[in-house]
């Protein structure tokens, strides 16, 4: 008897050392962008990991993958690899393959769980909340474009806030990270960013007031963001430490990673 339990308690040890060390070895956001191949197509794999945990919804994950991988757009400039854009500005469709009640305003973009996210240009923080539908966003007040409007930027559906209200920030610095669980309904089952610029905040005590709709006071007269990237209009810019960028422009609101050739 005395043998068998000592089998027993052997096997539990070792499947517990097998455990804690898959959790240990586990793959962080880097090492998975750092993998070579690390496509598009891997992304949407990635940013799904919502299914992982709701196996009951199999043929929901099989149309929804095979739906980011049909539609997934690989935005990436020449000589870098970003995170691709699932819903575009002006899109009728959202993450999740359902039709949208409006156009959508911002993009999304997809990406890997605890992801850095960072600021697209200099500015300063004026809110960080936990809304009811699209969970932590934040707000940044980047001032002016190059063409006279205001960059009134929200960052939703992400995860950890590294900044706080009234912080400033400057173009490249790390913001928010995306999140490990997808929690709030209007993740829509699967991890992005959810960027878009208005001209017009919604003061705190303005939330409840008519006019104001998520954040901003012309939520659905939105810029498109594809206008005022710092290499030009649809020319996605990746931001470059040390490197000088046009005023007033905007670039990419994750780090790029360069290609090796």
């Amino acid at each position: 008897m005395f043998s068998f339990i000592q089998k027993i308690k052997t096997i539990l040890y070792f499947n517990i050392f097998f455990i804690f060390l898959s959790i240990l070895s586990k793959p962080t956001a880097k090492d998975l962008l750092d993998q070579p191949g690390f496509s598009s197509k891997k992304y949407c794999e990635n940013s799904l990991i919502w299914y992982d945990e709701n196996p009951k919804y199999k043929g929901e994950f099989v149309r929804v993958l095979d739906y980011c991988k049909k539609h997934v757009k690989d935005v990436s400039p020449k000589g870098f690899s970003v995170n691709p854009i699932l819903s575009d500005f002006g899109s009728i469709t959202g993450v999740n393959t359902r039709p949208r009640d409006n156009i959508h305003q911002g993009i999304d973009i997809i990406g890997t769980k605890n992801q850095e996210i960072i600021a697209v240009a200099d500015g300063r923080v004026l809110e960080t909340i936990i809304e009811d539908c699209w969970g932590p966003t934040l707000v940044i007040d980047h001032g002016k474009s190059f063409d006279g409007k205001r960059l009134i930027v929200i960052y939703g559906h992400v995860g950890e806030f590294i900044v706080s209200e009234n912080d400033k920030v400057k173009r490249g610095d790390i913001i928010a990270r995306l999140p490990e669980k997808i929690k709030y309904r209007c993740m829509a089952r699967v991890r992005h960013l959810h960027l878009q610029i208005g001209q017009r905040f919604c003061e705190k005590d303005e939330k409840d007031k008519w006019g104001c709709r998520y954040f901003i006071k012309d939520f659905y007269r939105s810029l498109n963001p594809h206008d005022y990237w710092a290499d030009g209009p649809d020319n996605i810019t990746c931001y470059e430490k040390g490197k000088n960028f046009k005023k007033g422009s905007i670039t990419y609101p994750f780090m790029c990673k360069k290609k090796v050739n």
